[in-house]
């Protein structure tokens, strides 16, 4: 179980670091900036929803 507990742990940190940059989406210009989405990544893809 630590084995998982770890890799939980690892995420969370990850997850919050990534937030502290205060990430945003902005598609073009005079367009809607996006603050609250979530990215996946798998491999050498990404996507993202929002």
């Amino acid at each position: 179980m630590e084995s998982n507990d770890s890799d939980e742990d690892a995420i969370i940190r990850a997850l919050e670091a990534v937030d502290a940059l205060k990430p945003a989406l902005v598609s073009v210009p005079d367009s809607e900036t996006i603050e609250d989405f979530l990215i996946h990544v798998e491999g050498g893809t990404a996507r993202f929803r929002y």
